[in-house]
């Protein structure tokens, strides 16, 4: 047993307790997973219906700790001296309500006000328009801690509530609840778990209380802000204006977050354990994904119940609506069945859903596989049926006073994950042309384009070089097309497609110290995956440059300073995040024809929302 793991029992029944991490971190909740199992002698026997209860408590130092100090989210070289209480009140993320002075939390406080307005929506608080802003905050001296009786979490009734040991420690009770999340009077401090497992219809214990202790609460290190970089263009395409204004100015994000189900074993041996527990990850990618504050989000390997118990309410919390499709084939974990998948979220204050639509590649695969010769069909579904999926989604823009000829502009966002062994480069050539196939009608359709994903292929490779060129850099031959599974596809590349951070190595005044980043030869980034195991580009963002201008990209990473891999303490997913910013351009006789909704063939599935 780990010692993340506590175990305690009658004659009957025994409560399993386990923390993903023995060490906790701040401002990032704990989810213990609690499981009543039976005792070996009394396998027969029904557990009864039953409700844990929870207790957490802080251990009390009659010393003075001197423990690390909170850091301003804005200024992370500076400590923070003040914490906006209505983002405590709302849930919204701690790490990003903290200020090192007043002038640094009144800079901040436009974007404060916009995510308290998106949080107070999702739990159905009312906000008048006449409502007097109101800043409530905590300061305190430039030498002083947050004071105990400042920060109440819990009841009034846990605030006093102590447990004394034998040996005379003292615990201060700090929550009823079954998570968990470590504020700033942690730090430094070890916690203490007591669950039961209390009988519904007789109110007695049927297990003994398990107390968990963890190691002290630390501070987890920040990740370096990343800088968006604009691109100067002397020219873009000829005879297409980009248009003034900001409001058709939009910005892109496409980042394979690392499912918790992928983050095990000795892959990631060099990561601290905490590091790599999901509540720590998924924390550190919230606020990460916050930071960049882009419209639109395409989220690869989004596991299921975490993108239900907090990606999904935490950004919504910050204006976005999303939409969700999970790949076709569940996977078990020692706790129950889950499965990750692709998520595209977006502002819903900028854009509205028009139609959605949703590509199974393996369904796509089937009629080949049943066309194939009888002695290889086995080998044909072994090697194409993968559980990979797209998600496509038109949007179209929202409350913009510049139209075209009457009709806003809309945008096609597509998301995906191709498959990753490197063993079948027909699948991931076969998932890539049947996308493509199917968004062909769509950029026919006039509608600008962009394609989002971890395509697990290396630039120049097949699939990349059908989507941004229209080609094939290699023939298909029986070694890496086993099955002549090319012979059935019939390609119909989009020639306008262009990769996005290729485009910006072609910019004008491109500085050198991100052209060190960027291979020369592929022109795009060096890498976006980086472990012990593999260092190069899988993710991408293409967009059609003949009705889109990139207007800018998020700063690639130096791999130097990344020590042995990712994921790390400050960056907590195997790959970096990339983000463009596109304004639409003008070609006034395109936008009356997007009204008209392409009809897509089997296996796609469409789901109009308008």
């Amino acid at each position: 047993m780990g010692p993340q793991e506590s175990e305690t029992g009658s004659d009957k029944f025994r409560l399993l307790v386990k923390l993903s991490s023995n060490t906790p971190v701040f401002g990032c909740r704990m989810f213990p997973i609690v499981r009543v199992i039976r005792h070996q002698s009394f396998l027969q026997l029904e557990v009864p219906p039953h409700e844990l209860t929870f207790s957490w408590y802080r251990e009390q130092t009659s010393s003075s700790f001197d423990r690390e100090k909170v850091r301003c989210s804005v200024h992370l070289d500076m400590l923070a001296k003040m914490q906006c209480e209505e983002c405590v009140k709302l849930n919204l993320s701690v790490k990003g309500s903290y200020h090192c002075s007043n002038s640094c939390y009144v800079d901040a406080w436009e974007k404060h006000k916009v995510y308290h307005r998106y949080a107070a929506e999702t739990v159905s608080e009312t906000l008048s328009n006449n409502q007097q802003e109101v800043r409530n905050v905590k300061s305190y001296g430039p030498d002083k801690y947050w004071p105990e009786s400042d920060f109440v979490v819990g009841s009034s009734s846990d605030k006093n509530e102590k447990v004394m040991e034998p040996d005379g420690k003292i615990w201060i009770k700090v929550g009823s609840s079954k998570s968990y999340a470590p504020t700033e009077h942690d730090i430094g401090h070890h916690l203490r778990l007591e669950c039961a497992a209390v009988d519904c219809s007789m109110g007695i214990n049927i297990t003994p209380v398990n107390i968990t202790v963890t190691d002290p609460v630390i501070y987890p290190p920040a990740h370096p802000p990343r800088s968006t970089i604009k691109c100067v263009w002397k020219s873009w395409n000829s005879g297409l204006e980009a248009h003034s204004s900001s409001d058709l100015t939009f910005s892109v994000l496409s980042y394979n977050i690392l499912a918790g189900i992928y983050a095990i074993g000795n892959r990631y041996s060099y990561c601290p354990e905490w590091a790599l527990s999901w509540e720590y990850r998924m924390q550190n990618i919230i606020n990460e994904i916050i930071e960049y504050d882009a419209d639109i989000l395409c989220l690869q390997e989004v596991q299921r119940d975490h993108f239900e118990d907090l990606l999904k309410p935490a950004l919504a919390k910050c204006g976005y609506s999303v939409l969700y499709k999970t790949k076709t084939k569940e996977v078990y974990t020692p706790n129950q069945y889950t499965i990750d998948g692709c998520a595209t979220f977006y502002r819903h204050d900028k854009f509205k859903e028009i139609v959605k639509y949703e590509l199974e590649y393996d369904k796509s695969a089937l009629p080949f596989v049943e066309a194939l010769e009888p002695e290889l069909k086995k080998a044909g579904q072994f090697r194409l049926l993968k559980d990979n999926v797209a998600l496509v989604v038109i949007l179209e823009r929202v409350k913009n006073e510049e139209c075209f000829d009457g009709n806003q502009p809309r945008i096609c966002v597509a998301n995906t994950h191709i498959h990753a062994s490197e063993k079948f480069p027909d699948v991931k050539l076969f998932q890539v042309v049947s996308l493509i196939n199917g968004l062909e009608k769509i950029a026919n359709s006039k509608i600008p384009l962009l394609i989002c994903g971890d395509l697990n292929s290396l630039p120049l490779s097949n699939p990349h070089s059908f989507i941004s060129k229209g080609i094939l850099q290699s023939v298909p031959n029986k070694e890496n097309d086993p099955l002549g599974v090319y012979q059935y596809l019939w390609p119909c590349p989009i020639y306008t497609l262009k990769s996005a951070y290729a485009c910006f190595f072609q910019s004008d005044g491109i500085e050198e110290q991100q052209r060190k980043k960027m291979d020369s030869e592929t022109m795009e980034p060096i890498f976006t995956n980086f472990t012990s195991e593999f260092t190069g580009t899988l993710d991408y963002i293409f967009f059609t440059v003949n009705s889109l201008r990139l207007e800018s990209v998020l700063e690639l990473l130096d791999k130097e300073a990344l020590g042995s891999g990712l994921p790390s303490p400050q960056w907590s997913s195997d790959h970096i995040a990339l983000m463009g910013s596109f304004t639409f351009t003008l070609e006034r006789s395109s936008y009356q024809g997007q009204r008209l909704l392409p009809c897509l063939p089997s296996p796609w599935r469409t789901a109009a929302a308008w």
